[in-house]
């Protein structure tokens, strides 16, 4: 990945979301948005020279490239907001924004849920999940089928490169926007015509193990 790809990517990254936040933050403390941008663009550019070596295959370069988004974010904005929820909560509710707009066509790419067979959700979830997360995330996450039966699809992802990620650049809280990200789409497949229940007991972002995606069955045939 050439610096020259990778800055206009990372240029395109910022201008989208900021699109999205500077709709949310209007005391900008004396600072302007022109040079936020600037300021954004050149922090990302060092994340992501930083971490390059993160980059083993196209899904982990997109994963890297959003959490550096995220983290030159975080470290611009709380300069000018001061308060670390309050920009963690502005960060998770943007990134969140555009999920809960697609959340039907998002479970029918990621999962492979049709609209016109919601009953059918728990079968495409277990056939689904695993071999969809691994083709999305790529080899930095390592995903392990514990449980698989008629009622019960339990996966758990041992390796994260949001969660390495992270704690690599000693900002691992920012990890649980991305877990937050699982809980839109673990809404929307709360919802009765799907008859699923999901369960998340433990996440590598909170300092588990690994994280555990338990599906179980809850329409009786």
């Amino acid at each position: 990945m050439s610096e020259q790809a990778t800055s206009l990517i990372s240029k395109e990254l910022i201008s989208n979301f900021l699109t999205i936040v500077r709709s949310q933050v209007t005391d900008l403390h004396g600072s302007s948005w022109e040079n936020i941008e600037i300021a954004l663009n050149d922090r990302m550019t060092k994340i992501i020279k930083r971490n390059k070596a993160r980059i083993i295959d196209a899904p982990s370069k997109r994963w890297l490239l959003l959490a550096s988004m995220i983290l030159a974010f975080y470290k611009e904005l709380i300069v000018i907001i001061k308060d670390e929820h309050t920009v963690f909560t502005l960060l998770r509710d943007t990134m969140a924004a555009p999920l809960k707009e697609g959340i039907t066509t998002y479970i029918a790419d990621r999962f492979g849920i049709a609209q016109d067979a919601p009953g059918e959700a728990f079968d495409r979830i277990a056939q689904n999940f695993k071999t969809r997360g691994e083709e999305r995330f790529g080899q930095a996450y390592t995903y392990v089928q514990e449980v698989q039966d008629e009622r019960r699809s339990f996966v758990s992802v041992q390796k994260c490169l949001i969660n390495d990620f992270f704690r690599a650049n000693q900002m691992s809280e920012l990890a649980l926007i991305f877990c937050a990200m699982d809980d839109v789409w673990a809404d929307e497949l709360s919802k009765p015509q799907y008859g699923v229940r999901f369960e998340r007991p433990t996440t590598l972002a909170r300092g588990d193990d690994m994280c555990r995606f338990q599906f179980s069955k809850t329409t009786v045939e």
